[in-house]
């Protein structure tokens, strides 16, 4: 039996859905593997997402902070990685004490790397964007360069480094010596919901696992009694009455609803892009300040004319008169370049077979 160890960051609920995904795709190539998930602020969620595997609550250093409306908080990111370096020590010795695995994946933890070099096993990254390139965008930097540097060195001891359509030019640049890119990665179409009314036009809406949009989409969900030709979908962490929006448990995973709905509004996390064009489904994107992969991301969506963009003020004030006419304008177009776009969309599969060569 070989065992595999998956380092989780604690940002959203993407990168554990992304590892589902792989995971799936391992166990139907080799039945031989037992699967450790560690992770701490979504373990319970993975415990949901991820079947027939053991699961560590940990804490794996990597968390950035946000202030109300959604924008990183630097002052606060700078003061959490104010003792990174010594922190950073003390989870790599802790880690080396009782560790057992053939191999690691890690999306996105850095210290992970480092000890399966210690350990002298195979390492594999995957991500869309790194926490290095991420945090050197915001302004002012919140983090010091010892702890940029670090994360580069740790990270250039992977194997290989996975990455998907949309990664910033940027990273692939950076780490092109460890760099493999892949198609999007997406789980096998298994749980798809139902709605409740195919006579209307159905909009689903889609905040982060963080609930960075908490306050933006609650604010616009007041207004959408209005827009009697839509039907919107929520989280029922939200507040509604309204009898063109129904609330759906927050602790179901709302990508399950993307194949079934006409448009999904909602932040650009970069699991939901994907999601929706493995389904065909147009986007309409909210901008967060300062958040440079939202930034990324939409500028990409936009280009390949899949989805379009809105601002939060946009979207908190003027939906109930912008719906309209963007669904009987732009939105056609981008339906139709969702029917015609070729991406791949088995990432997983072939990150599982690049693997599984590997570990030979």
């Amino acid at each position: 039996m070989k065992n595999v160890s998956i380092y989780i960051s604690d940002e959203g609920l993407g990168p554990i859905v992304r590892q589902q995904a792989i995971i799936e795709a391992l166990r139907s190539r080799d039945t031989d593997i037992s699967f450790t998930i560690n992770t701490e602020r979504h373990i319970e969620e993975a415990k949901k997402i991820i079947s027939d595997a053991s699961f560590t609550k940990k804490y794996n250093n990597i968390y950035w902070h946000k202030s109300d409306n959604g924008s990183p908080d630097t002052q606060t990111i700078k003061k959490a990685f104010t003792n990174y370096l010594d922190v950073s020590d003390q989870y790599i010795a802790k880690e080396l004490e009782h560790f057992n695995a053939d191999f690691i994946i890690s999306d996105f933890v850095y210290e992970s790397f480092e000890v399966a070099s210690r350990k002298k096993i195979p390492a594999f990254g995957v991500a869309h964007f790194t926490w290095d390139w991420f945090f050197s965008k915001l302004s002012p930097p919140p983090l010091e360069t010892a702890v940029l540097n670090r994360f580069y060195d740790f990270a250039n001891k992977a194997d290989v480094l996975f990455f998907p359509p949309f990664t910033p030019a940027e990273i692939l640049k950076h780490y092109k010596k460890k760099i493999q890119q892949v198609p999007l990665i997406v789980r096998k179409r298994t749980n798809s919901k139902k709605i409740t009314d195919k006579n209307k036009f159905n909009v689903l809406l889609i905040d982060s696992g963080s609930g960075v949009l908490l306050k933006s989409i609650q604010k616009a969900i007041s207004n959408l009694g209005a827009l009697k030709d839509f039907h919107f979908y929520a989280s029922s962490a939200f507040e509604s009455k309204l009898e063109n929006v129904t609330l759906i448990d927050k602790n179901e995973l709302f990508i399950d609803y993307i194949s079934q709905v006409d448009l999904v509004i909602g932040r650009a996390g970069f699991n939901t892009i994907s999601e929706c064009i493995a389904m065909r489904t147009p986007m309409l994107l909210l901008g967060e300040a300062m958040n440079p992969e939202m930034s990324e991301n939409i500028m990409n969506i936009k280009k390949e004319g899949l989805g379009s963009f809105i601002s939060l003020t946009q979207f908190t004030e003027e939906l109930t008169s912008l719906l309209p006419k963007f669904v009987s304008g732009e939105y056609n177009a981008i339906k139709e370049n969702m029917k015609a776009h070729t991406m791949p969309i088995n990432g997983a599969e072939v990150i599982a077979e690049n693997i599984l060569n590997r570990i030979k």
